[in-house]
């Protein structure tokens, strides 16, 4: 179980802010595997903004008959119950601020947020990646995965998809760290 991270990403209506989408899954780091997946529509107690409707996909009747933050929240937090012990793990998530703006939305204190104080940011990481390499650092989710040779899958903007997706990047870059400090480590073969 210790290779176990919760990835994490919601979606958003504008210019509120209000949290319209939770996605979250449990993937294995050593393997890939998602073990588990979650995904709740949040009835925000107000009219979506016709561009978020056009980039998420949500509609007005998805959120109006979805539950509201508290008990969305809820709901995640049953999900996450068997996974119990990991709960001092912090939730992995591109860019940062999405666990401290479900956070903020509860009205819960930092003592009793189950997710820790931190999170792990793998939007941060990607670009540490990049600029160490000298590269172009600009683009989001779908196109960074692309300079680590994977596709996103599924639909972009879907809180479920931005989840994996995260995982599957941060994964990824992983496995770039690995190759990276075996390289470092590698012997080198000198000329006399």
């Amino acid at each position: 179980m210790r290779n176990m991270l919760v990835s994490l990403d919601l979606e958003m209506n504008q210019p509120s802010g209000a949290i319209i989408q939770i996605g979250a899954v449990m993937g294995n780091l050593e393997t890939g595997e998602i073990v588990s997946k979650f995904e709740s529509k949040v009835n925000p107690s107000e009219v979506l903004a016709p561009a978020i409707i056009a980039l998420t996909k949500i509609s007005q009747a998805d959120v109006d008959q979805a539950p509201h933050l508290v008990e969305a929240y809820f709901a995640l937090n049953q999900w996450l119950g068997p996974y119990a012990e990991l709960r001092v793990l912090n939730p992995l998530t591109w860019g940062g601020g999405d666990t401290e703006t479900l956070r903020v939305q509860l009205n819960m204190e930092r003592e009793r947020w189950p997710f820790g104080r931190r999170w792990i940011d793998a939007k941060t990481l990607y670009v540490a990646w990049r600029m160490a390499q000298g590269k172009d650092i600009s683009g989001g989710l779908a196109r960074a995965m692309t300079k680590l040779g994977l596709a996103f899958q599924g639909q972009k903007h879907n809180a479920l998809d931005d989840a994996t997706n995260t995982f599957r990047m941060y994964r990824a870059l992983l496995k770039q760290f690995q190759l990276s400090a075996y390289l470092a480590d590698a012997p080198v073969n000198r000329v006399a």
